[in-house]
């Protein structure tokens, strides 16, 4: 079983900790394993135990629980043979945190609206099925007929709250159907969403770059090659343009290209970002030079939520308060019409 990723990062967090101190890994899984509260992790940390008894290696061990991604399984190689695991732990602790942390700003971003559309679902209901009854039996009891007009625009607000519930409800509904999708086939629909929407095309690309970018950077700071590191990227992506570009990437790496190169053909980084990339090969300090620009990215994903939310809460509200603006107005006209006659 897989773990999310605050899993991974409360993992990687106790064992950094753990070897910092000066444990063996046997000793360190068991401590952890000892005073961890989270079932699926005390589940991993026990398997990883037994495969350590078998005298296979960290790598190997957290490899073979299928728990973790390939990215990680493959730094703490590179951390085993440099002899610095404990500092590729507390290093991968951080990317986890990092993409936990960007995860629940998406979830937050999408969250709201739809608290919002539900709300609306629930006062639309309220009026087509409890309100506009109540007026139509008050208008029938006055015993006046309506003007033509006056009833033509009481059926069309019946008509369009009626409309607008239903459309509400279907919106619900594919939430609701996206959701369990998701929970069953473990395919990542919020991202699929978050690619194609219009409003959240910005958030999903810096979204990207930022888990990209970080990732270069812990590679290369780990001992990786260049070449080697970009083969492992394009597994951590979800979006599929910025995949095949980054495929496209480790294919003209192959046949000679320069890093700098390809991500300029492609379009991985472009201006400053590039420049600070061409900065970093001249003065040896390309991994700094990709942690700062995640850091960058990181800060843009939090600007994107924060336009992403300044834009569709007031939308919603304003699509809410035109409504029922709308279905009261249908309303209120023909009471008035029918009181003006007495």
């Amino acid at each position: 079983m897989k773990l999310t990723m605050s899993e991974k990062y409360m993992f990687c967090n106790q064992m950094a900790m753990i070897l910092e101190s000066g444990f063996s890994l046997n000793q360190g899984v068991t401590m952890v394993y000892e005073e961890m509260d989270d079932k699926n992790i005390k589940g991993v940390l026990q398997e990883v135990a037994k495969y350590l008894d078998e005298q296979v290696s960290f790598s190997e061990a957290i490899n073979l629980t299928k728990a973790f991604d390939d990215y990680m399984v493959n730094l703490v190689k590179v951390g085993e043979t440099s002899g610095n695991l404990d500092d590729v732990m507390q290093s991968l602790s951080e990317y986890y945190a990092r993409i936990d942390d960007i995860t629940n700003k998406l979830k937050q971003a999408l969250t709201y609206p739809i608290i919002l559309i539900i709300m609306m679902v629930v006062v639309v209901g309220i009026i087509v099925f409890k309100v506009l009854p109540i007026f139509k039996d008050v208008l029938n009891g006055l015993g006046s007929d309506l003007s033509s007009y006056a009833n033509s625009f009481m059926e069309f607000g019946q008509i369009f709250s009626l409309i607008c519930f239903a459309v509400l409800l279907v919106l619900v509904i594919v939430i609701i159907a996206g959701y369990l999708y998701q929970r069953i086939t473990h395919v990542n629909v919020l991202s699929s969403v978050v690619q194609k929407s219009f409003l959240t095309r910005k958030l999903s690309r810096a979204l990207n770059k930022a888990q990209i970018t970080y990732a270069l950077s812990l590679f290369i700071s780990s001992g990786y090659d260049l070449q080697e590191a970009m083969k492992f990227v394009p597994k951590l992506v979800d979006d599929k343009q910025l995949r095949a570009n980054l495929e496209k990437c480790n294919e003209d790496l192959i046949n000679g290209d320069s890093f700098v190169e390809v991500i300029k053909k492609y379009q991985i980084y472009q201006g400053m970002q590039l420049n600070m990339i061409q900065v970093g090969f001249k003065t040896g300090q390309v991994d700094i030079i990709m942690k700062q620009l995640s850091n960058s990215f990181q800060e843009e994903v939090s600007r994107a939520i924060d336009q992403f939310l300044n834009i569709i809460e007031p939308t919603i509200v304003t699509l809410l308060s035109l409504v029922v603006g709308i279905v009261l107005m249908s309303v209120m006209l023909p009471l008035i019409s029918i009181m003006s006659s007495l």
